[in-house]
């Protein structure tokens, strides 16, 4: 097997397990909860809280469920051609698409099923006035996948360096006259 190949399984791989941690984790919580029931894991910082979510994350509308899904096909079409055509992508890069992809998977398939997201993470942060967050949205593993793939997306942009492609480079330094010393 080549190295591409294995690197593609390797994030195909990661793909698909956190698709499958997001599903085990969702039908855990519809056998165990009903809607909206609420349960402590951690005293008052965190409860498994079940709710659905038509929205999107962080409490976004942008109109039915259906366009979610749509857009959200759309970008796994863009983030799979990526991932099986950008050879020379660091692994962070690579990585951090690989988690976008298994957490948007994760959620669409709710959305095919039900029509809206199942969300049951529940984080009691402290207030923060100034942006106006008083409860820290509920979420899932897919969302949790998708925001650390976008952090280290970002950050793979901010801190990667592409080299030279365009023969500049070379060019340059064909004009640099050569010094032969005379050993003589």
């Amino acid at each position: 097997m080549d190295k591409l190949r294995k690197s593609l399984l390797l994030y195909f791989g990661l793909s698909f397990i956190i698709v499958v941690c997001d599903q085990i984790s969702k039908i855990l919580i519809e056998k165990n909860l009903s809607e909206n029931q609420s349960v402590s894991v951690v005293g008052d910082l965190l409860n498994f809280h079940f709710i659905y979510n038509q929205g999107g994350a962080m409490g976004t509308s942008i109109g039915p469920s259906w366009i979610y899904a749509i857009l959200t096909l759309f970008a796994l079409i863009l983030i799979i051609r990526y991932l099986t055509t950008a050879k020379s992508e660091p692994a962070i890069t690579k990585i951090s698409l690989a988690l976008i992809l298994g957490g948007a998977v994760g959620n669409l398939i709710d959305r095919l099923r039900f029509g809206k997201v199942i969300d049951f993470i529940d984080v009691n942060i402290p207030d923060i006035n100034f942006l106006h967050l008083y409860r820290w949205f509920t979420f899932n593993i897919a969302d949790a996948a998708i925001t650390v793939g976008l952090i280290l997306f970002a950050i793979s942009i901010l801190f990667h360096t592409k080299p030279q492609e365009d023969g500049n480079a070379q060019m340059a330094e064909s004009q640099i006259p050569k010094i032969e010393s005379d050993s003589t």
